[in-house]
């Protein structure tokens, strides 16, 4: 097999640029500093033993996230098993602070990295619009444009975000847009 890109991403690269966002999603899902770096330290040596897997660099967000989801996964299912074996109560397994199909935060995390691959101009519209919350008509007074075109490029950078969603992972979505189901792309897509 050759290689046919001109820059292939190394595991110092991913590190760098994901382990805080890895890092802050696991501790937000386990709500336990010893476990979350437990787990961090397994996504990334399943990383580092499955980077030649990685075909396409520009998906390497999904992946990643996606090795840390299926991670913290098999770590609440072990922890089910191991609580059912010693046959507690219902009232006890409710206690667990991960929910599978809750996958919002997961999503949002992605975004936050597909956002960086965006033109700037729609980064910034983004940023000031959706994060810090200022109207798109204050966005248009900030950027010295009209009130439309403002619109515009936060109608833009919104769609150009939801594409590369869609190009990476499919997501199923209720009626009111929380996250039901991540597809997976075989053969195109790692995440």
């Amino acid at each position: 097999m050759t290689e046919t890109s001109e820059h292939t991403i190394t595991f110092n690269e991913i590190w760098l640029k994901f382990s805080h966002p890895v890092k802050d999603y696991i501790r937000k899902q386990t709500q336990n500093a010893d476990i979350t770096d437990d787990l961090l330290q397994d996504v990334f040596i399943k990383i580092h033993q499955n980077l030649h897997l990685l075909r396409e660099e520009e998906r390497v967000a999904g992946w990643v996230f996606q090795i840390a989801r299926n991670t913290v996964l098999n770590y609440f299912r072990s922890k089910k098993r191991q609580l059912e074996d010693n046959e507690l109560t219902d009232i006890e397994k409710e206690d667990e602070p991960f929910k599978e199909n809750n996958f919002n935060e997961m999503v949002g995390i992605w975004l936050k990295e597909f956002k960086k691959d965006l033109d700037p101009k729609y980064q910034e519209a983004l940023q000031l619009v959706d994060i810090e919350g200022i109207s798109q008509v204050e966005l248009a007074h900030r950027l010295g444009i009209s009130v439309s075109g403002a619109k515009s490029r936060v109608q833009r950078g919104r769609e150009q975000l939801k594409q590369k969603l869609i190009d990476c992972c499919p997501v199923k979505t209720d009626q009111y847009g929380n996250i039901l189901e991540i597809q997976t792309k075989t053969g195109e897509c790692l995440c």
